[in-house]
């Protein structure tokens, strides 16, 4: 059930400038047992209580939030960005990666073509520089905000003129009403959601903390991440990108991807827990 919430925004404190926006703890319903044609995965619908707030990136890691990232640290990624192409389905090709994802990015544009080893780097770098302990936002606490935020149009779906999203028969981008980019956009050129964060659906998937399992028999129930899978090489994915449309934008779907491997098409936003004010 949808709850009434409030969010405010903070100052992260960040070297980039990063803004957050506090999420108040939540009870919700999470997950759906759907049939995508390879049998009923993402169930089964349990309830997750969220007892503390969050503070959740009002927008995805920019470009040049990374290269500040890799500036300061050396950090050397390994590049393995998976892409895929008219003439061949997903595959690693070693000419890409975060720099030169194989189209054109401004500074501001959401960075891509990086590993969940790469997320990784990146937060612990951001939580030394700032003393706050930013990290990946849960399987949970992200779909919280994605199934709550309301970006959803008069239609009932989330369209061009609230994503940046591409062609309904998979894959690949297309402009459309507000949404003028066939690759990624802007972070933020999209109205916000309830709560203030931009681009939880489509501009870029997002990597996840939590390892990827097919279901979430065993999964917490306290809106932590889930540390222990089948796959733990794999982590899970969400929130659907520029070349997507449908059922990939659901606040329910979630992919695996290998952590070591990035995609032209995912990105990631940061999270951190709240400080409880002292008495």
């Amino acid at each position: 059930m949808a709850m009434t919430v409030s969010a405010c925004s903070q100052p992260a404190g960040s070297p980039s400038g990063a803004e957050m926006v506090v999420i108040p703890a939540a009870s919700f319903e999470m997950g759906e047992a759907i049939d995508y044609g390879y049998g009923e995965i993402d169930g089964p619908r349990h309830t997750v209580d969220i007892h503390r707030s969050f503070a959740l990136a009002k927008t995805e890691v920019t470009v040049g939030e990374f290269r500040q990232f890799v500036g300061a640290t050396g950090h050397l990624s390994e590049g393995k960005c998976n892409i895929y192409t008219d003439e061949k389905s997903w595959h690693i090709d070693p000419d890409r990666n975060w720099e030169r994802p194989g189209f054109t990015q401004a500074e501001d544009h959401p960075v891509v073509c990086v590993s969940w080893e790469d997320t990784q780097a990146y937060a612990s770098w951001l939580t030394q520089q700032t003393g706050e302990s930013y990290r990946l936002p849960s399987e949970a606490e992200w779909e919280y905000v994605a199934a709550f935020g309301d970006i959803e149009g008069e239609d009932g779906v989330v369209g061009h003129d609230e994503a940046n999203i591409g062609l309904v028969d998979c894959c690949g981008g297309k402009a459309e009403g507000r949404d003028v980019w066939i690759e990624t956009a802007p972070v933020g050129s999209f109205p916000s959601d309830k709560f203030g964060i931009h681009d939880m659906r489509g501009n870029v998937w997002e990597w996840q903390a939590d390892c990827h399992q097919d279901n979430y028999v065993g999964a917490p129930v306290d809106g932590s991440a889930r540390t222990e899978c089948d796959t733990p090489d794999k982590r899970s994915i969400r929130g659907g990108s520029y070349g997507d449309a449908g059922d990939y934008l659901s606040p329910r779907y979630r992919l695996p991807g290998p952590k070591d491997q990035g995609y032209f098409t995912v990105g990631f936003r940061l999270a951190h827990d709240v400080r409880e004010p002292q008495r």
